[in-house]
Order: structure tokens, then sequence, then C-alpha cells
């Protein structure tokens, strides 16, 4: 974070830092639910939110000791060890569960770990469970909420939050 964000939300009349510094907390607790180094796989539309509470100092601190883009295609990574942080989409859910068979397939044991944000959702757990991954995955939650922009802004990243 740059040193003129840092002072411009410290002087806001709602205690930003706290808030960002609380999501920042829970970022590094859901990353630290898998114990040693690892891959991290995002969903892209989250990259943008976590750089405002998070830089990669941050995520290195914590183990991640390389970051990728959830994508259609599997990817090929040295790490045993890999975390998903996607939102709750049947789509992430189902590039997952491709990933995973990939790897199976290639004869690679992995760890893996899937942190839903902003919860874990029945219809999510489903699309694992019919692509035969539900049982070699460990699902989390992670509720990215209100992240501060500047003094004055707050974003809120619940993108169907206002949909009827």
């Amino acid at each position: 974070m740059s040193g003129a964000r840092d002072m411009a939300i410290a002087n806001s009349v709602v205690d930003l830092v706290t808030l960002r510094d609380q999501s920042r907390s829970e970022l590094a607790e859901c990353i630290n639910k898998m114990k040693g180094p690892k891959a991290l796989v995002l969903d892209p539309s989250l990259s943008g939110p976590l750089g405002l509470i998070a830089e990669k100092q941050l995520l290195k601190e914590h183990g991640v000791e390389k970051t990728y883009h959830l994508r259609t295609e599997p990817f090929e990574t040295d790490q045993r060890r890999v975390m998903f942080l996607v939102r709750d989409k049947i789509w992430n859910m189902k590039a997952i569960a491709k990933q995973v068979r990939f790897n199976q397939n290639n004869r690679q044991k992995l760890e893996y770990c899937v942190i839903v944000v902003p919860r874990r959702t029945i219809i999510c757990e489903r699309v694992l469970e019919e692509e035969g991954v539900y049982n070699d995955v460990q699902l989390g939650e992670f509720d990215l909420g209100l992240i501060p922009c500047e003094d004055d802004v707050i974003s809120m990243e619940y993108p169907d939050a206002l949909r009827e």
C-alpha cells in the first residue's frame, strides 16, 4: 500500500485501516488453512480487490510461492499444494475440477484447497460432486466484503448484491 493511501484512510470518519487490516488478517487465516509452500490460483475477478488489501509480500509470508489465474485450460505447477481462491460460480468449480482431474491423470498427487468468495454454496459443492472431485478438495470460504479504496470510497465485493 502506498503511504498516502494509508494516511488518507487513517483519517477517515470510519476506521478503514482497521477494516482493511481485518480483511487482510482473514485472508491470511484462509491461506494458512493449507500449511507449507503452495500455488495460489485466483479467479481473475478477485485480483483487483485482493490487491487493495494484500500485497504479494503478505502472500509470500504465508507460503504462496506462485500465483496463477484460473483459466479453462489446466496448468502445470511444481507445487505440491494448490489453493484456489474463487467466486461462487459454476464455471469456476468446473475449471477447478478439470484441473484436479488433469493432475490425477498425470499421476500427480497434489493437495487442493478451494476457498470460495464470499461463501461456499450447495451449488458449488454439488458441481464438485458431479465432476467427481469433491472428496479430493478441502473447502473453505472467505467473506471479502467491504474493501477501503480511498478515505471516502469503500468497495462492496458482492457483484450480485443489488440484483433482483
